[in-house]
């Protein structure tokens, strides 16, 4: 256990020093004010209805704000505490101790998620400012000074006092902007939901609704999701590729019953990846605060006992594949690190045979037409295969490197010979291919590539 301490509280310092971490934050609270007069432009639902519906959208893109945010700070935050240590080699401090590798996952996990809740914590605390002080659709409206008054004073005290502080005791700016900003502000809002518009005290949190926290709640929950997969990608891939990841998994997550739900009830195989597939529409609650009905608690707690039953998962395979993860060189083989032309080459290579494999399982009639029984499994199996190929090419196996050299120089030899004295049509998907394959080919004939594949001697 205090192993598994020290590794989480490592992470978390690592997380909250990265200079992307605190920009992140104030992007983030940047787009988060300037949603409010984004927010002013909805048309209503009755008349003079309008401020109720601008009120809704600006709740809406904030909680969308959020969880944007937290897919991009866990992202950046699990490359730069795990991914960038397993390249520099410095993981092998940590596995010689021994420490078993289960408990560095583990411990970066719990280090990347604490230093995510500050992050998201903050943020929040922005969003509700933004939420208390209201759109203001009409001139009319009056501001809400003491959101304003004291949010800007918290923010500027927070600057002003980690400037101070690593000017004359020398402190890190960044972890010592978030140490500040998460008291000040913190502060800031426990005066602000007693305080009114006029300065007047009001009852405990008045112009806040209690279903917008819990909103908040599963939102943070859906963040803890992407803190687990970012970890789990970092184990490894870079940082490039594991926001990538995390990007896919966000959208198969916010579109996995157009996907897989409708097709679930033909097909045991959509089903399955249905269940298997994080589905992130349970942490929205939009439609409710919409509809302004209540979130009952135990939809709250069924959510929590999911998220925990994703994040139990998706480490479970983070730890299987940093546990197969070679940390030392090999001698004879290419680079360790594969060079971003060719990560990106792969991981498109891998797309293509992940959505092959969706359209496969997403083939209606899978268990009852023959031929689509065939076309299906043909499908799978292009898939496995490509998937498997595209995985030795990123990791620099030889052969792959010329057999797709081949290809290239046969599409461009074949597009030239027949595809250019088609119709206009073809003629432009053509150039397209040539232009796609040609490339490619300039990527694989990269020095830094051929260093990768062992084909250029250092």
């Amino acid at each position: 256990m205090i192993r598994l301490f020290a590794i989480a509280r490592n992470a978390f310092v690592e997380a909250i020093r990265q200079p992307v971490y605190g920009v992140l934050i104030l992007v983030t609270f940047a787009v988060l004010v300037l949603d409010l007069p984004l927010s002013g432009y909805t048309m209503g639902t009755g008349i003079a209805d309008f401020q109720k519906t601008d009120q809704q959208m600006m709740v809406n893109l904030g909680l969308s704000t959020l969880l944007i945010s937290g897919l991009l700070i866990a992202a950046f935050s699990a490359s730069g505490v795990l991914s960038r240590e397993i390249e520099d080699k410095t993981i092998l401090t940590v596995v010689s101790k021994p420490v078993p590798r289960p408990m560095v996952v583990l411990g970066k996990f719990a280090g990347v998620a604490a230093a995510l809740v500050v992050a998201y914590w903050l943020c929040s605390l922005v969003f509700l400012m933004t939420v208390r002080h209201k759109v203001m659709p009409m001139a009319s409206d009056p501001y809400d000074f003491p959101v304003i008054v004291l949010g800007c004073s918290a923010l500027a005290a927070t600057v002003a006092a980690a400037l101070f502080c690593n000017y004359f005791f020398g402190w890190n700016f960044a972890s010592a902007a978030v140490g500040f900003g998460t008291v000040l502000l913190s502060l800031a809002m426990g005066v602000i939901v007693f305080i009114g518009k006029g300065w007047k005290v009001v009852p405990f949190g008045q112009d806040i609704s209690p279903d917008i926290l819990t909103a908040l709640l599963l939102m943070l929950m859906a963040v803890l999701v992407f803190v687990a997969v970012a970890v789990a990608a970092s184990t490894r891939l870079g940082q490039v590729m594991t926001l990538l990841v995390c990007f896919g998994v966000f959208f198969l997550g916010s579109t996995s019953h157009y996907f897989f739900g409708r097709f679930a009830h033909e097909s045991f195989a959509a089903k399955a990846a249905y269940l298997l597939c994080p589905n992130l529409t349970f942490f929205y609650v939009m439609d409710a605060l919409v509809a302004e009905r209540p979130i009952p608690a135990g939809y709250v707690g069924l959510t929590a006992a999911y998220a925990a039953c994703q994040v139990a998962a998706i480490l479970a395979i983070g730890m299987v594949l940093f546990q197969r993860r070679e940390l030392t060189a090999q001698v004879g083989a290419g680079s360790s690190v594969a060079p971003l032309p060719v990560s990106v080459l792969a991981w498109t290579g891998r797309a293509g045979a992940l959505g092959a494999g969706i359209f496969a399982l997403t083939l209606p009639g899978g268990l009852v037409s023959i031929n689509a029984v065939i076309a299906a499994t043909g499908l799978v199996v292009t898939a496995i295969a490509g998937w498997v190929f595209w995985g030795w090419f990123g990791r620099g196996v030889k052969w792959t490197y010329y057999f797709i050299f081949v290809c290239a120089g046969l599409t461009v030899a074949l597009v030239a010979a027949v595809g250019f004295r088609s119709s206009d049509d073809v003629s432009t998907q053509a150039v397209v291919a040539v232009v796609a394959a040609g490339g490619v080919a300039l990527i694989l004939l990269l020095p830094r590539t051929r260093h990768h594949f062992n084909i250029l001697r250092r």
